[in-house]
């Protein structure tokens, strides 16, 4: 057995990125539409956790009746559409107001903090400060061995089973399979980003970037050639390896946040009030000359928003087992430097911008050894120096 190393890193940063994606995708939202740096976001993702834990494992809950719980799926769903009803409620009841009185940005800014005081003070006196978890069925890690060897590269998986580390597979690729597969990859995500690019002008809009498509497809390739295309083992005299552990919540946790980001995607680029959102966020008062209701662009924004916030929250809960009311604050600046490094007006730049802060942060620590104190430091590092290359961000403009 390899320890871990790079590659184990890149995908624990893969992960963090994705959840920080989650958090960024309403965030970005919010700021773009409603033109509210809203700090208050970090709390409504510890919200939407809390959401779901009443429904998971309301005997967690002190003043909670033991009316028994649901799967955790369901309790996930339901939280999530409470968020929805929440967030439409701090719109009307708090923001709307403000704005309606012409509230300038640094008075948005104080009664967001002070939105966000409340939340968090109120699941401290509701539910306390102790670490809760929801009841979930038990996850096996299997851990993946690749070892490059003179043959070619090898690769062993492993899973703990009755306290014993269990070998549960074993194959390999030669080197000309490997140099093959990586030749088809390239080929298939290139021609995949001729075959769907367009000659641009400004009615040009895609659903999925070439770009992003075409190093869809590549990643593919490998996933698939690595499934079908699997050899004998080539040899365990190797001159390198690491290792890497991947279980359901990995995978589950990119699924969804993809899968939320190519939505969101979808509505903001192919339907009438995602046009009303776009125009909204361009100019509000000429958006409303042209018949576009600010207002019921502004409810549905943070309606969503709270809705992203709450999946967030529920993802990072049921990642690290364990929920605290300041797990969404704890990830508030590493949300923030998503989007302003993503870019704030696409949902693609807000995860490419949470893909990196979570990469950093991860990647850095394990490169820097005995750094992880300085964990967020390093992410604002690493978006300090691509500010200063890029300041529009990494996305620019939709």
């Amino acid at each position: 057995m390899v320890s871990a190393g790079l590659l184990d890193a890149t995908v624990q940063g893969l992960i963090t990125g994705a959840i920080i994606a989650g958090g960024a995708l309403g965030l970005s939202l919010i700021y773009d539409i409603a033109e509210v740096p809203n700090f208050a976001h970090g709390d409504m993702i510890t919200i939407g956790a809390y959401l779901a834990l009443v429904f998971n494992n309301p005997g967690e809950i002190p003043f909670l009746p033991d009316f028994g719980s649901v799967p955790f799926v369901l309790a996930a769903v339901i939280g999530v559409a409470l968020a929805g009803v929440l967030g439409a409620v701090y719109e009307l009841a708090i923001f709307r107001k403000f704005r309606d009185n012409d509230a300038d940005l640094i008075t948005m800014v104080i009664v967001s903090l002070g939105l966000a005081l409340v939340l968090r003070n109120a699941v401290l006196f509701l539910v306390g400060s102790k670490n809760i978890q929801y009841q979930t069925p038990r996850v096996i890690t299997t851990n993946f061995d690749f070892l490059v060897t003179q043959g070619g590269l090898t690769v062993i998986t492993s899973q703990r089973q009755a306290g014993e580390l269990v070998t549960t597979g074993e194959w390999g690729y030669p080197w000309w399979l490997v140099v093959a597969g990586g030749l088809a990859a390239v080929v298939v995500g290139y021609a995949i980003f001729a075959l769907y690019r367009q000659e641009e002008d400004f009615t040009t809009v895609y659903l999925v970037p070439p770009k992003i498509l075409g190093t869809a497809g590549s990643v593919a390739t490998v996933l698939l050639l690595g499934v079908f295309a699997r050899l004998g083992p080539q040899g365990t005299d190797y001159v390198f390896g690491t290792q890497i552990g991947l279980n359901v919540k990995h995978i589950t946790i990119l699924a969804v946040v993809i899968a939320a980001m190519f939505v969101l995607n979808v509505i903001l680029k192919t339907t009438k009030l995602g046009r009303a959102m776009r125009a909204t966020a361009d100019n509000m008062d000429l958006a409303e000359v042209r018949g576009v209701d600010a207002d019921r662009v502004q409810l549905v924004v943070w309606v969503v928003a709270a809705m992203l916030a709450a999946l967030a929250g529920i993802l990072i809960g049921w990642f690290a087992t364990n929920l605290t009311p300041n797990m969404g604050f704890a990830l508030l600046l590493p949300i923030f430097a998503a989007v302003i490094l993503g870019g704030i007006s696409s949902p693609y730049g807000a995860v490419a911008g949470a893909m990196i802060i979570g990469l950093s942060m991860d990647v850095g620590v394990y490169l820097i050894p005995g750094s992880s104190t300085y964990r967020v430091a390093i992410a604002f590092v690493i978006l300090i120096g691509v500010l200063l290359v890029k300041p529009e961000g990494i996305w620019g403009d939709v």
